[in-house]
């Protein structure tokens, strides 16, 4: 029976999110045990390889001797997933078993900034993990510049957003004909906004307090209550 994991936080340098991860990575599954060949002192990477060496190992001589393990890979078979939400900036999720792994895997590792005390539930860090829609924060009358496809380069107008599809039905500024246009919102990007209406009144405070009541990590209970445990 497999040891149950929990998911622990860290926080990093913005930015440097990837970088983080790539070296915890190599101290989880770059590193492996080390023998040493007790004749000669030469390290290999595992008992069988030190074996063979020893059978033609030149300082042998008459003497005798078995393999010695000098080191081994702490995080071997601890550490399942390392998760870095592409919408969350400046913290990296390692899901082990025991907190203490995660003080292995980043110990020296440059750009981390702290731990954050506590365990993660997917619940919290769930919405992250799903990366946003493509047409999400795109709106009609939004200026875009098609970046990809037969119309790159220029410059449309968002006549109509197709969210089920991730579509936006675009009129092309300098064309002599307004002709829609249907390109995928992964081929846009925004270059000038819409004025938006603003709302004044009770709607709004009532909008405003919804929002702040709907957040979700507002419980205690959530990591992002917790303390950072800056090193």
């Amino acid at each position: 029976m497999e040891p149950s994991t929990s998911i622990y936080a860290i926080r990093t340098t913005i930015g440097q999110e990837r970088s983080v991860t790539d070296l915890v990575t190599t101290a989880v599954i770059g590193e492996s045990d080390i023998w040493e060949c007790p004749f000669c002192k030469e390290d290999f990477s595992s008992e069988k390889a030190t074996k063979q060496h020893m059978k033609s190992c030149k300082k042998m001589g008459k003497k005798s001797g078995d393999p010695v393990l000098i080191s081994t890979n702490q995080l071997k078979g601890r550490v399942k997933a390392i998760l870095v939400p592409e919408t969350l900036r400046g913290y990296v999720f390692i899901e082990t078993t025991e907190f203490r792994d995660v003080e292995i895997a980043i110990s020296g590792v440059p750009h981390v900034r702290g731990r954050v005390g506590g365990k993660v539930s997917l619940s919290e860090i769930d919405k992250f993990l799903a990366p946003p829609p493509a047409a999400e924060g795109i709106s009609e009358g939004d200026v875009v510049e098609i970046i990809s496809g037969p119309f790159k380069g220029e410059r449309a107008k968002v006549v109509r957003v197709d969210a089920g599809k991730e579509e936006l039905i675009l009129e092309l500024l300098d064309s002599p004909y307004t002709i829609p246009v249907r390109v995928h919102a992964d081929f846009a990007k925004i270059v000038e906004r819409a004025e938006r209406v603003e709302v004044v009144g009770g709607s709004a405070e009532g909008a405003e307090e919804k929002e702040s009541t709907s957040d979700d990590f507002d419980d205690e209970d959530s990591f992002w209550a917790h303390s950072t445990d800056d090193e």
